[in-house]
């Protein structure tokens, strides 16, 4: 009896930790993820201010630094901080071509599928 819930248990544990958020432990405040400069809610406010055509200097100096760039540096995303394994959640995505903003906008992160 005790092994049939032995995969269950994995399965709790394997879904619950890529949720866990990285804390400060000086502070006990969470870090935006990857190389994003500010947490996730302010990047929502902030990004109310992004333009078309805007220069990838003009959006950093705007949002800050995306969590993750596309191998070319035209996709940014902006993460929240928790994983979206089990809660859904959305991220910013903003594509560049010739180094100008040319769209951006919130898409659904759902079971921490990658955009």
């Amino acid at each position: 009896m005790k092994l049939h819930l032995l995969p269950a248990l994995l399965l709790a544990v394997l879904c619950v930790a890529p949720s866990c958020v990285t804390v400060d432990a000086e502070t006990n405040e969470v870090i935006p993820r990857g190389d994003q400069r500010y947490k996730f809610s302010t990047v929502k406010e902030y990004s109310e201010n992004l333009e078309l055509g805007m220069t990838k200097l003009q959006v950093l100096s705007t949002v800050g630094s995306p969590a993750e760039k596309s191998e070319r540096g035209d996709v940014w995303v902006y993460l929240p901080e928790r994983s979206a394994i089990l809660v859904p959640s959305k991220a910013l995505k903003l594509h560049f071509e010739d180094n100008r903003l040319s769209e951006f906008g919130f898409h659904a992160i759902v079971l921490g599928a990658q955009l």
